[in-house]
């Protein structure tokens, strides 16, 4: 698996997503303000409620995790709707190959799990 992270942690745990094809999603999670190494990948901002549950609050995608969610993290387009989502954590996946590939697996996890920060 490639390494996500710019500095070397502990292994973090995961969560799986699951996309309305039924597919299931092997996500990282780690605390927003984490440093992420320059791999294309989609994310999840998340937070974890009261019942014990993780909710989606923006699905995303981009060929670099590092300045998508770290150097430019402050002008992502939805960063306020984010922050007032409760947002606490952000999953991370890393997907190689081209944009297509991103994007399907990014559709399939908004379409299942409707992130309130996503809607137009």
């Amino acid at each position: 698996m490639t390494n996500l992270l710019h500095q070397p942690v502990n292994p973090t745990p995961t969560l799986v997503w699951y996309g309305a094809s039924g597919t299931a999603y092997e996500f990282y999670h780690y605390r927003i303000g984490t440093i992420f190494n320059a791999v294309p990948g989609v994310y999840v901002f998340c937070r974890l409620a009261a019942d014990g549950r993780w909710y989606a609050e923006y699905i995303g995608e981009t060929d670099n995790l590092s300045r998508r969610l770290s150097s430019e993290l402050a002008a992502h387009h939805q960063a306020a709707n984010i922050s007032r989502s409760g947002a606490t954590h952000i999953c991370a996946m890393v997907v190689p190959g081209d944009k297509a590939a991103r994007l399907n697996i990014e559709t399939d996890l908004r379409h299942s799990q409707n992130p309130p920060c996503n809607q137009q």
